[in-house]
C-alpha cells in the first residue's frame, strides 16, 4: 500500500506543479481522470479520492493536522470507514507536506518575475495577400524584435485571470501568452497595410516604418517597452488570375 500511496502522491503532485495549488479542487475530475489514465492508482482509490476533493475537504489543508486528525475529519465529512479515510489522510499528509508546501511557495509567481527580469524576444513572420481582382500578389515580412517587460505586464487582464488560476505559470508559458498576442495583432496589422488601397500595389519592403509604430503601440497596451527591432519584406510577383474558358 506504501508504493501504490508513493505512485498517488507523485502523480498529484505533478498536477500541482504544473497547474497551480487549486488544480486538485477545481478540477477534482480532471484529477481523477489523471490518476486513471497514468496508472498511479486503480479506479476505486482514484474514486474516493475524486470524492474527497468534491467534498470540498482540501481546503482546510493549510491548517497543520496529524494524519489520525485528518482520518477522522475525512470520516465525518464524507462518511468512509477507518481504513479508507486513513489511507487518504496518509496520501494527503504526504502531498501537503511541509518540503512541498515550501517548494509551492517559492514557485509562487516565479515565472512572472523571470519573465520581467529579461528581454522578450520574437521573430515575427507576417503574411498577406493584395487582390487587384485580377491578379493577387503574396505580401511577406519577417522581423526580430527585442522588446523589455514593465512591471505594468502584470496588469494585463488575461494573464492576470491565468496567474489567478495558476500562479505557477513558467516564463516560457507567459513568453508564448505575449508571444501569440503580438502576432494577432501585427498580422493585422499587415493585413490592413497591404490591402489598404485595392489599385495601388503595396511596397512590402517599406513597412518596417508601420511596424516600428504598431510595436509602440502594441507596447503601451501590454506593459512593454520597445528596445528594437529588424525586418525586411519581399513579395512574390503579380499573378493574374486565370478563369475557365479565357482565350
Amino acid at each position: 500500500m506504501a508504493q501504490s500511496n508513493d505512485r498517488i502522491v507523485a502523480c498529484l503532485k505533478g498536477m500541482i506543479d504544473r497547474n497551480g495549488p487549486s488544480y486538485l479542487s477545481n478540477e477534482p475530475y480532471e484529477t481523477f481522470k489523471g490518476l486513471i489514465e497514468t496508472g498511479a492508482a486503480d479506479r476505486k482509490t482514484a474514486a474516493v479520492i475524486l470524492y474527497v476533493l468534491a467534498s470540498g475537504l482540501l481546503k482546510n489543508m493549510g491548517a497543520e493536522k496529524d494524519e489520525e486528525a485528518l482520518s477522522a475529519e475525512i470520516r465525518k465529512g464524507c462518511g468512509l470507514n477507518k481504513t479508507t479515510a486513513d489511507q487518504v489522510a496518509s496520501i494527503l499528509q504526504s502531498l501537503y507536506s511541509s518540503d512541498h508546501k515550501k517548494e509551492w511557495k517559492n514557485k509562487d509567481m516565479a515565472g512572472l518575475r523571470q519573465f520581467l527580469a529579461e528581454e522578450f524576444i520574437y521573430t515575427w513572420k507576417g503574411f498577406a495577400v493584395w487582390d487587384a481582382g485580377n491578379g493577387t500578389v503574396d505580401c511577406h515580412y519577417e522581423a526580430e524584435i527585442i522588446l523589455d517587460p514593465t512591471e505594468a505586464v502584470s496588469e494585463n487582464e488575461e494573464l492576470a485571470q491565468l496567474l489567478k488560476k495558476n500562479p505557477f505559470m513558467t516564463k516560457d508559458e507567459i513568453h508564448d501568452f505575449f508571444g501569440k498576442s503580438l502576432k494577432l495583432y501585427l498580422d493585422d496589422e499587415f493585413e490592413d497595410y497591404c490591402t489598404c488601397d485595392d489599385y495601388y500595389q503595396p511596397v512590402v519592403e517599406d513597412y518596417g516604418v508601420n511596424l516600428g509604430y504598431d510595436l509602440t503601440e502594441w507596447c503601451k497596451k501590454n506593459g512593454f517597452e520597445l528596445v528594437s527591432f529588424d525586418g525586411d519584406g519581399d513579395d512574390d510577383g503579380y499573378e493574374p488570375k486565370f478563369r475557365r474558358g479565357w482565350y
